[in-house]
């Protein structure tokens, strides 16, 4: 049985540049809805747009991107104005385009490290970067769960660690002209095999819409023509 010293305030970072504030205001009705109900909750929304967002949200300031920098930057966002964050005990990471649709418990998802496993890649090694040249590079005796970027998280030092560190990588990458395959997943896979997660969820914390999986579904991700949200 899980318990606190204090009920613990929760933290969403939700980056939704261009057309992806659309999907905000949805989202975060969910969370209130589902998400450890009765547990304080707050939300970041990072976006060069404004929207009519509930009094426990705001909207902090951003550059839009073009694809893949609107995606690898996001933990980079999340470090440089970690100040806004701080008085959260906890903090998650999470797509704009999903949707909490079913209960979720405190004890069911919070932890130090927190990360989920890849629908697409459910007991399999998955597709880590291969090119060596990369701070992102898993070795082919390396790895054992694939974890997807879409929604991850844990306590607020961890979680701003695991940011600064993917962030950097990335960085480094850019200098010598490469970019990991799966931009900032690819280095999230890499930092969570060196630091490996406290708490591991399923992909039902990352079900895609039109799939057919054995979990109960619990945070969906939503169909949408990627194409078109990327331009």
């Amino acid at each position: 049985m899980w318990c606190f010293a204090h009920e613990p305030t929760i933290g969403f970072c939700i980056v939704a540049t261009g057309k992806y504030i659309d999907f905000t205001p949805p989202l975060i009705e969910s969370a209130e809805k589902y998400f450890c109900r009765g547990t304080p909750k707050r939300y970041f929304v990072f976006s060069d747009r404004t929207s009519e967002l509930p009094k426990n949200a705001e909207i902090i300031e951003v550059r839009h991107f073009s694809w893949p920098f609107s995606t690898a930057m996001r933990n980079t966002f999340y470090v440089l104005h970690k100040e806004r964050l701080k008085e959260c005990d906890y903090l998650f990471a999470i797509d704009a385009d999903m949707r909490f649709v079913s209960p979720i418990a405190k004890e069911e998802v919070l932890g130090t490290l927190v990360a989920t496993q890849h629908p697409g890649f459910y007991r399999m090694r998955g597709s880590y970067e291969s090119n060596s040249i990369s701070k992102a590079f898993v070795a082919p005796n390396e790895g054992e769960y694939y974890f997807c970027g879409g929604f991850f998280g844990g306590k607020r030092e961890e979680f701003i660690k695991l940011c600064q560190k993917t962030s950097d990588n990335f960085f480094e990458d850019l200098k010598k002209g490469f970019i990991a395959e799966w931009h900032d997943e690819s280095h999230h896979n890499r930092y969570l095999i060196d630091y490996p997660p406290t708490k591991i969820l399923s992909p039902a914390y990352c079900y895609p819409e039109s799939w057919k999986l054995p979990f109960e579904k619990k945070l969906l991700a939503l169909d949408k023509n990627h194409a078109e949200f990327q331009k």
